[in-house]
């Protein structure tokens, strides 16, 4: 069975059951929606706890087979990368640029390197230090993980992870890589949404744009009459529907980017070939983008309706995350469990005392700005989002475009980091001394560009 395509159909109806299973929860308890804990946290941990009871699996001809959670691992990176090729398929939304938001964007590009540089030397440091000291059957070079599964999600981690074990043979690279950003999602929900409902009791909030929840945000479920339209028709339903289309391209483009990995593999010398499945991502996202060049410069871009491609994408990011969850085996990280949550715990404290500091000088908005930087910072850019909205319900501030503003920039400021995690376990590889460049130069650059005022709150 472990080889046949029925494990991948079991781990989609596990998925698919838990995500239902969760959003019911998620209308009926309160804690849950005091919380705003996202449906596919919930049906994660719901589902990670199945799953390392044993209780995971589907019946087959020779009966109950469990499902490794190899399967939940090999669907998350494919998720991942197929929601880039959506990410590379929307247009881009025009957005106010202005001198104040390119200074915010630029704020939280400055702080995505900053912390990310933190969280990974944490990390390193605590492997390091607990193999000198207590041993243990395991590389620390694991311990980076912790900061590109906070800062930049689970996709990442998992790519980069898949990277280390296949080229490197680091072993359990890739659930180390998966759990460090289970645990960023945990963080972001049970420290974030408490900060940000502080933030409101002490005024420390900017303006008046505070303001109460609506009740189907807290539910989750839309009341009867309240639904708002998603999507636009591009094709008509006689012929293919417009769901339909829509999927059948973003599946022709990872296709075409799959292949490429595949020829990369096979092709590029020892030491990089890894980077052909281990950057899948990237490929499908400048496939999608190249897709939509042509399409622009043929005239027909009309076919792509954004909110569709969106919804889908996000479709793929839910999913992903439930399945992050199953994926991992408390048995596969026995031997690093202890330096693992004491890097965790560590690297949580670090994050938020260190972006509470900052977001106090902000020079405007700096709660707003604050709280979303958290959530993006041990989560996405959704969890971001998701703290943002308790304190700006209608983003009235300027932190939620600035959050687009800061994913440009980044793409600039990060590359020394991007570029050399996949190379990590290389001894070549001088990614210790490039983070604490990062700590080093971060916090003057901020005072030279003035984005560091007086205390604010």
């Amino acid at each position: 069975m472990g080889e046949s395509f029925y494990p991948y159909i079991g781990a989609m109806i596990w998925i698919s059951l838990l995500l239902c299973l969760a959003t019911f929860l998620r209308s009926r308890i309160k804690i849950l929606q005091t919380f705003l804990v996202p449906a596919s946290l919930i049906g994660g941990i719901l589902g990670f706890i199945c799953v390392n009871l044993g209780i995971v699996g589907m019946p087959t001809m020779e009966g109950w087979q469990p499902i490794p959670t190899k399967v939940f691992s090999v669907m998350t990176f494919h998720l991942f990368a197929f929601g880039f090729v959506g990410v590379g398929l929307m247009k881009s939304k025009e957005t106010n640029t202005s001198k104040l938001m390119f200074r915010g964007g630029l704020w939280m590009a400055l702080m995505y390197c900053f912390i990310w540089s933190v969280q990974g030397i944490i990390g390193k440091s605590v492997f390091e230090l607990w193999h000198m000291t207590v041993g243990g059957d395991f590389d620390s070079c694991l311990g980076y993980l912790l900061g590109c599964g906070f800062a930049q999600g689970p996709g990442q981690a998992h790519a980069y992870g898949s990277i280390w074990e296949t080229t490197y043979h680091v072993g359990n690279a890739m659930s180390m890589g998966l759990a460090s950003a289970a645990m960023g999602f945990v963080v972001a929900v049970v420290i974030g949404v408490p900060l940000a409902y502080t933030g409101i009791r002490r005024g420390w909030i900017s303006g008046e744009h505070k303001g109460s929840l609506p009740e189907f945000f807290l539910r989750g479920i839309m009341k009867k009459g309240d639904n708002p339209a998603c999507a636009k028709a591009t094709t008509h339903s006689a012929t293919i529907d417009s769901f339909a289309f829509h999927l059948a391209l973003m599946g022709v483009v990872y296709g075409l980017a799959y292949t490429f990995g595949l020829y990369w593999t096979l092709f590029m010398p020892a030491g990089v070939n890894g980077l052909g499945f281990g950057l899948l991502y990237t490929w499908g996202m400048c496939l999608a983008m190249l897709t939509r060049f042509v399409l622009n410069k043929t005239g027909s871009s009309h076919i792509l309706d954004g909110d569709t491609v969106r919804r889908i994408t996000n479709t793929s990011v839910d999913f992903m995350v439930c399945a992050v969850f199953l994926a991992i085996s408390v048995s596969e990280l026995q031997s690093v469990l202890m330096p693992f949550l004491i890097a965790v715990i560590l690297a949580a404290l670090a994050t938020l005392v260190l972006i509470m500091w900052y977001a106090r000088r902000a020079p405007e908005y700096n709660f707003e700005r604050g709280i979303a930087c958290f959530g993006c910072y041990t989560g996405t850019v959704a969890t971001g989002m998701l703290l943002l909205r308790i304190v700006d319900p209608e983003f009235e501030s300027p932190a939620a475009i600035e959050l687009g503003i800061m994913n440009v920039i980044i793409l600039l400021l990060s590359q020394p980091l991007t570029v050399g995690y996949p190379f990590i376990p290389s001894e070549a590889c001088p990614m210790f001394l490039i983070m604490v460049g990062y700590v080093v130069v971060v916090p003057i650059a901020m005072y030279m560009l003035k984005l560091v005022k007086k205390v604010a709150w």
